[in-house]
C-alpha cells in the first residue's frame, strides 16, 4: 500500500489562515509539518523569494498548502525546485494566476473566476471538532470588530450600531451581551461604554477575561459586524441564528478604480488589459476582498441573514460540508 503524501504548510503566522490549513490537514489525516516563513521588509509578493530570510531545503514534500500572497510565491518555487513533483494548493487568493497552482480553494470575497482547478466553498474552513456545543436560550450576542477597508467603525457608526442593537433587543424582549475585538477603536469603545449599560453586558477585549467564546455559546442569536468573515464563521459554527450588521463603507476612488481594473482585466478580461492583469498576477496591485459578496451568497443559501431581517434557522452540518468538499478536492488531486 502506498504511503500517505507528505505535506508542508507554509505560514506567515496569521492565525486565521493557519487555522484553515490545519483544519484541512488534520481532517485528511496525512502527515504534515508547519513551515513558518519570515520575510525581510514589507510584503512584496513579486520579491518574496529574495526577501525570504530562511531558505527551505529538500527533501521536498508531495503537497504544499499555502495561503496569502507571499507564501503562494514560495510554494510555486518549491514546485519548481522539486522538478514539478510537489503539488501546490492555495487557500484564499494566491499571488499570480490560479492556473499556476494545482488547486485553489477559495471563497466568494476573493472574486476568483471559475476554472477547473478552482473550488469555491461557502465559508473559510473551520475545525469542526473544536466547535462549541449548542445551548438554548440566553441573551443576544453582539460581536463588534473594527474598521476594515472599506468598512468603517468610528464614533458615529458605533452610535448607530448601539442604538440599532438596543432597539432590536427591546423588540425581542431580551438583553444584549456585547463583546469587542482587538481591532475595535477607542472612539467606538467610548460609545459602547456609554450606551451598553446594565442590565445589558459589555465585555471589552483586553480588560479581564476574554468572553468571546462564552458569548457565542451562551447566546440565543448572534449579530456580527460586517468587517470580519472569521467572526461570522465562528458565529455560524456555534449553531445559532446569525445576522450580519452592515457597517457604513468608504467606497473611495481608490476602491472603485481597483475594483474596475480587476473586473475588466481578470474577471471578464477586456482587450488591451493584459498589462494590468500582469500587475494583479505579480502581486504589484491587489483588489480589496469583497466581504459583502460572500455574505450575500450566505444569505442566498439561508445560512445567515442581514440585520433587521429574521435570521434563518441554523443549518447543522453546513461547516462539515464545506470541509468535506475541500478534502474531496484534495484527495482527487493527489490520487
Amino acid at each position: 500500500m502506498a504511503a500517505d503524501p507528505t505535506v508542508w504548510i507554509l505560514s506567515r503566522g496569521r492565525k486565521g489562515d493557519l487555522d484553515q490549513m490545519l483544519a484541512l490537514a488534520k481532517t485528511i489525516g496525512w502527515p504534515f509539518e508547519v513551515k513558518t516563513l519570515r520575510f525581510a521588509g514589507p510584503e512584496i509578493p513579486i520579491l518574496s523569494k529574495q526577501l525570504l530570510k530562511e531558505k527551505l531545503s529538500p527533501p521536498w514534500p508531495d503537497l504544499v498548502l499555502c495561503a496569502e500572497a507571499s507564501p503562494s510565491v514560495i510554494a510555486r518555487e518549491i514546485k519548481r525546485l522539486s522538478g514539478g513533483r510537489a503539488r501546490i494548493v492555495c487557500l484564499g487568493r494566491p499571488a499570480g494566476q490560479p492556473s499556476n497552482f494545482d488547486l485553489v480553494i477559495t471563497t466568494a470575497q476573493y472574486r476568483i473566476p471559475s476554472a477547473s482547478n478552482v473550488v469555491e466553498i461557502a465559508m473559510p474552513l473551520a475545525d469542526v471538532a473544536e466547535m462549541p456545543a449548542v445551548t438554548v436560550g440566553g441573551p443576544i450576542a453582539l460581536v463588534v470588530g473594527g474598521p476594515a477597508f472599506p468598512d468603517l467603525l468610528g464614533a458615529a457608526a458605533a452610535e448607530k450600531l448601539a442604538a440599532d442593537a438596543l432597539a432590536h433587543a427591546a423588540k425581542r424582549n431580551n438583553l444584549l451581551d456585547v463583546v469587542t475585538s482587538p481591532r475595535t477603536p477607542p472612539e467606538a469603545l467610548a460609545v459602547l461604554e456609554r450606551r451598553i449599560t446594565p442590565p445589558h453586558r459589555l465585555s471589552i477585549f483586553g480588560r479581564g477575561e476574554n468572553r468571546y467564546r462564552d458569548a457565542l455559546s451562551g447566546a440565543s442569536e448572534i449579530i456580527v459586524t460586517s468587517d470580519s468573515i472569521s467572526m461570522a464563521a465562528d458565529a455560524l459554527a456555534s449553531g445559532k441564528p446569525v445576522s450580519i450588521y452592515p457597517l457604513p463603507q468608504a467606497l473611495n476612488a481608490k476602491w472603485k478604480l481597483g475594483s474596475s481594473l480587476y473586473r475588466n482585466s481578470v474577471e471578464t478580461p477586456q482587450p488591451l488589459m493584459g498589462p494590468v492583469r500582469w500587475l494583479f498576477d505579480a502581486g504589484v496591485i491587489e483588489v480589496a476582498p469583497d466581504r459583502r459578496k460572500l455574505f450575500a451568497r450566505l444569505v442566498d443559501e439561508k445560512r445567515l441573514g442581514w440585520f433587521g431581517e429574521d435570521a434563518p434557522a441554523p443549518q447543522p452540518g453546513a461547516a462539515q460540508r464545506d470541509l468535506a468538499r475541500a478534502v474531496e478536492s484534495l484527495r482527487r488531486l493527489m490520487a
